[in-house]
């Protein structure tokens, strides 16, 4: 279990004003201080153990944990945090439909993919223009905010960790209705009904976000590590519907984008000859 001195020093403790405070989390609340809840680290330490058991076992399945955290104090570590153990994340914008819709999502994925492959073989193979490029050097930067993190990202997903549950709303509730397991770090004023595992804490202060985080990544590290020792590939769910492997799809967008070079080059023309309409009926003129 995780020392009560590092929580007490990360300022994990330290909840929101009394005014703003979410009933529902009266359970971890251990008081207040010059009108400011004070969060039990007892209970936190409790809490922490328990998710990083949970993380843990997820992972040694082989099974997918999708790390998000779009407020700024949390994106750094939640870069780190994913990056260090192969796994995806969203820092930026959750998408929406990246649960519920990703047959969509993924169609962006595939652009970007597709673009990065435009811009490393330019110079090899020079059919675009500088402004050509220039413009797909703009997609890529986009795209890359947007869902850079969840490239590799693959069914089913065995859990969702959130900072900031307020902020995350749709991550929450796609996650609720696609029925994956959530934890999250929450705060005192948040609801935190519809969380699987709660962590309470201070969910503004880096320092804070930084200690809970990476005692997360080091579980889920334990269970990647167990999931290769086992040699235990990534699961695919059978029940989602089949997808176009992103490969075809990239050979698909580059045809279509052939085919709109090759219209550009020069304008359809009617054949010589009549060019009377043939499919409106003729009158009758009388003399």
């Amino acid at each position: 279990m995780i020392d009560y001195r590092k929580l007490i020093q990360s300022g994990v403790h330290f909840g929101h004003q009394k005014s703003r405070w979410c009933p529902k989390m009266a359970p971890y609340i251990w008081g207040h201080k010059n009108g400011v809840h004070l969060i039990d680290v007892s209970k936190v330490a409790i809490q922490l153990e328990r998710a990083a058991k949970f993380l843990e076992g997820i992972a040694s399945e082989g099974k997918t944990i999708l790390w998000v955290g779009t407020k700024k104090p949390a994106q750094n570590t939640i870069t780190a945090a994913a990056t260090s153990v192969e796994m995806p994340y969203v820092t930026h914008r959750w998408i929406g439909g990246t649960l519920s819709n990703f047959s969509q999502v993924k169609k962006s994925v595939t652009k970007l993919l597709h673009y990065e492959d435009v811009l490393a073989r330019s110079e090899k193979f020079p059919h675009y223009t500088k402004k050509e490029l220039n413009t797909i050097h703009k997609s890529v930067e986009r795209l890359k905010k947007n869902v850079g993190g969840i490239t590799k990202l693959t069914w089913p997903v065995g859990a969702l960790v959130i900072v900031d549950v307020r902020k995350e709303q749709s991550a929450l509730k796609e996650a609720s209705r696609m029925g994956i397991p959530v934890v999250a770090l929450v705060d005192t004023n948040n609801d935190p009904s519809m969380v699987d595992f709660v962590i309470p804490g201070n969910d503004d202060a880096p320092r804070a976000i930084k200690e809970v985080v990476e005692y997360l990544t080091q579980a889920t590290a334990r269970g990647v590590e167990v999931a290769k020792a086992a040699k235990i590939a990534p699961a695919r769910d059978e029940a989602m519907p089949a997808e176009v492997s992103v490969e075809q799809m990239r050979l698909t967008m580059e045809e279509e984008e052939e085919a709109r070079r090759g219209k550009g080059n020069g304008r359809s023309r009617r054949p010589a000859g009549n060019n009377r309409r043939t499919d409106s009926p003729r009158r009758d003129i009388k003399k």
